[in-house]
């Protein structure tokens, strides 16, 4: 059954994209600049903006929401994502200024200094997924923050200088924008990139919640460089750029960051292994085994708790077709599982479990069977 936590879970990006939406319709209301050439794509630029905006807020309040639940390290990882998607939004927050009060020529526009909060994103994300290789021991060179600055100045510089010579958006400081947006692109590429490096470290209840940040990042990467390469070859006046369309990729990457924040809030809800009708008294070899591997699931990091298991993986390999578990290998078993909640309660590096949530993990014979140990030891 559903729980409560289950259903806030998928409430709040739908919430989320229900403002999202509302916020659009009403911009379409709001009065644009008398010298506007098009006040129609000025509404459409505006809409977008507003849109993308909405749902890098909503997905970060979703991620701060459900930071109670982890230590402290992985708590700063999620904390300096959360950060970096409101310091996203400040970039669409001035689009959308820009766009209704036709702002595209102004000198903030056109020196560049809108771009910084562009920056800070780039910062905090990179800080993010450090502190999430670092958790799980991951060592990669694109969390060398030395290289991916080097690569990301050497590409933006790069850029820069080629779209002095040949961009066609007739604007003053378009190169220096396409510069530091292909500068950015390369930043998070690295990020996104070192979270795949990751993905392989981190235990199994969490790679659905991860390989979303991971997705996610890979889209922000994605729109980033289509920011650049769109800024660089169409000109202003195209339909392309009037209307706010290179502006798609950013929307699509806050339903993709909404439904990563919707994968981590589930990430904080454990659902208990759902009772059988009839639970046999005594638990089969396959509720040994399925327990012990979903309460290993849980660990955080896997290199931990893969010692642990040696005893699962001497039972099984030494247990042949058409037998069943001698009764020293059951109480071996069970052991395995005394350690594992021990690591889970005491030693995991990213949550705090409850020898509860832990058991929930188990199957319903197998509970029954730690549980009936504990009275029995009490």
């Amino acid at each position: 059954m559903e729980t409560a936590k289950q259903r806030s879970s998928f409430l709040a990006p739908l919430i989320v994209v229900a403002i999202a939406l509302a916020a659009v319709i009403g911009s379409f209301f709001a009065p644009v600049a008398t010298h506007a050439v098009n006040p129609t794509a000025s509404h459409w630029r505006a809409a977008a903006s507003i849109a993308v905006t909405v749902m890098y807020v909503g997905a970060a309040v979703i991620y701060l929401s459900g930071l109670k639940y982890f230590k402290s390290e992985m708590r700063a990882a999620y904390r300096s994502l959360a950060f970096s998607m409101l310091a996203f939004s400040l970039v669409f927050i001035q689009l959308s200024i820009w766009g209704i009060f036709d702002l595209w020529s102004s000198a903030w526009a056109a020196s560049g200094s809108g771009l910084l909060p562009f920056v800070i994103t780039m910062a905090f994300i990179h800080i993010a997924v450090r502190k999430f290789a670092r958790l799980l021991k991951v060592a990669s060179i694109f969390s060398k923050v030395w290289f991916v600055v080097l690569v990301s100045l050497a590409v933006g510089i790069g850029m820069g200088i080629f779209a002095h010579y040949f961009v066609k958006y007739d604007i003053d400081g378009t190169d220096l924008y396409i510069g530091t947006c292909s500068g950015v692109a390369v930043y998070i590429t690295c990020t996104a990139l070192l979270m795949f490096k990751i993905l392989p470290a981190i235990g199994s209840s969490y790679q659905r919640a991860m390989r979303w940040i991971a997705i996610s990042l890979s889209a922000l990467a994605i729109a980033a460089w289509h920011e650049a390469i769109n800024t660089l070859w169409f000109n202003n006046g195209s339909t392309y750029t009037d209307y706010g369309y290179y502006l798609i990729p950013w929307v699509i990457n806050g339903f993709i960051l909404l439904f990563a924040s919707h994968e981590f809030r589930a990430l904080t809800v454990l659902t208990p292994v759902v009772e059988a009708p009839a639970a046999p008294a005594d638990p089969t070899d396959h509720d040994y085994i399925d327990s012990i591997v979903m309460v290993a699931g849980l660990a955080s990091r896997r290199e931990d708790v893969d010692p642990i298991l040696d005893d699962l993986r001497g039972v099984t390999a030494s247990l042949k077709p058409g037998t069943t578990m001698a009764d020293a290998d059951k109480q071996r078993l069970v052991q395995t599982y005394e350690r594992l909640e021990n690591y889970l309660l005491q030693k995991d590096p990213a949550r705090t479990y409850t020898g509860d949530e832990v058991l929930s993990q188990t199957t319903p014979a197998f509970r029954k069977l730690v549980e009936n140990n504990d009275k029995t030891d009490a």
